[in-house]
């Protein structure tokens, strides 16, 4: 496993993130989330739908409607964070290695966001696989009782300059391989994703698997 320190390109990821923490107070969370999008490969690749990971941060500060909010980290920095979320009031928790136990909290959705910033620390995987090749668009469905996209992750299918990217950033070998389904207006409603960064002998640094979901009540 590894944390966000072992990185390569932390520098970036962290500027870009003082954009995702305009307008909060304050959170758990240590990183944050910019407005990112991803497209489509081959000749649909121009086509681009947004995966935007502030629009989970709108929904749950000014919902607008119910929903149950899930994300986690298993890693070596594990984090978890489970919420029900209406317009009027939010009731969760949330978990990092640092506490012995989970963290409870309730109230209206302003005051509370800041407890259910997790997501921002996928703000890097999103960056990198950014208008690539490595994201797929596998058609519409229903999902968590919402119309969404599906769209598949896999840095493998990156054309050689993506390759060249990907290697600089993950390592020889490294990647990042899941699946996202987002809203039409970009709100990943379900996210599975997995990324291995390796050293530059190719040997693994660490391991992380990330999961999202927001469910309609």
């Amino acid at each position: 496993m590894i944390s966000s320190q072992h990185r390569p390109g932390l520098v970036a990821t962290l500027v870009l993130s003082l954009v995702f923490l305009n307008g909060c107070t304050s959170t758990p969370s240590k990183s944050a989330a910019p407005k990112v999008q991803a497209g489509s490969s081959g000749a649909a690749k121009g086509n681009s739908s947004d995966i935007d990971l502030n629009c989970v941060m709108r929904h749950i500060q000014s919902p607008p409607e119910a929903f149950h909010y899930t994300f986690k980290v298993e890693s070596d920095n594990p984090w978890q964070e489970d919420a029900d979320i209406t317009p009027q009031n939010v009731t969760g928790t949330f978990m990092n290695n640092s506490l012995t136990k989970p963290q409870s909290f309730q109230g209206p959705p302003p005051q509370v966001v800041s407890n259910l910033m997790g997501i921002g620390r996928m703000a890097s995987i999103f960056s990198t696989i950014h208008r690539t090749a490595a994201v797929v668009n596998q058609g519409g469905e229903q999902k968590n009782g919402y119309s969404a996209v599906r769209f598949s992750i896999d840095t493998s299918l990156a054309d050689p300059t993506e390759q060249g990217l990907f290697k600089n950033i993950l390592g020889p070998g490294g990647f990042e391989k899941g699946m996202v389904w987002a809203t039409a207006g970009g709100c990943p409603v379900q996210i599975v994703m997995d990324e291995e960064l390796h050293a530059r002998d190719g040997s693994v640094l660490g391991k992380s698997h990330y999961e999202e979901a927001m469910v309609k009540q």
